[in-house]
C-alpha cells in the first residue's frame, strides 16, 4: 500500500513540476502532463507484467531450438556426443513494483481523464 501512495504522490509532484516549468502553468496543461506521465506508468507496468507471465519464454526456447538444428557443425556434434536435446527451464523474473506500478497508473490515468471533462 505505501509504494502505491508513493507513487500516486510522486507523479502528482512530477508532473505538476514538468507542467510548471516547460510550459506556461495553466489547468490544462497539467492535467495533459498528468496524462502523459500515467499512461507512461501504465504502460512500464504492463511491460513488467507480461514479462513475469513468462509471455517470452516459449518464443525464446524455440529460437534455441530452430538455431540449433539449422546449424549443421552443432548437429553432428551433438550425434557423436550421444547429447539429447535439453529442456531450459527460465527463471521466472519477479518484479515488486508491477502491481503498485499497474494501479497507480490506471487510477490516475482515470482520474486525469474524468477531471479533463469534468472541467473543459
Amino acid at each position: 500500500m505505501h509504494r502505491f501512495v508513493y507513487i500516486l504522490l510522486g507523479t502528482l509532484f512530477l508532473s505538476s513540476l514538468v507542467s510548471f516549468f516547460t510550459h506556461s502553468f495553466s489547468l490544462l496543461v497539467w492535467i495533459n502532463t498528468l496524462f502523459n506521465f500515467s499512461l507512461l506508468l501504465t504502460i512500464i507496468g504492463a511491460a513488467m507484467l507480461v514479462i513475469q507471465g513468462g509471455f517470452f519464454n516459449a518464443i525464446i526456447r524455440s529460437f534455441r531450438t530452430f538455431f540449433r538444428k539449422i546449424n549443421p557443425m552443432n548437429h553432428v556434434l551433438e550425434e557423436i556426443e550421444g547429447k539429447k536435446e535439453e529442456s531450459t527451464t527460465y527463471r521466472m523474473a519477479s518484479f515488486r513494483l508491477t502491481l503498485p506500478l499497474v494501479v497507480s497508473g490506471f487510477a490516475l490515468l482515470f482520474f486525469s481523464i474524468i477531471f479533463s471533462w469534468y472541467i473543459f
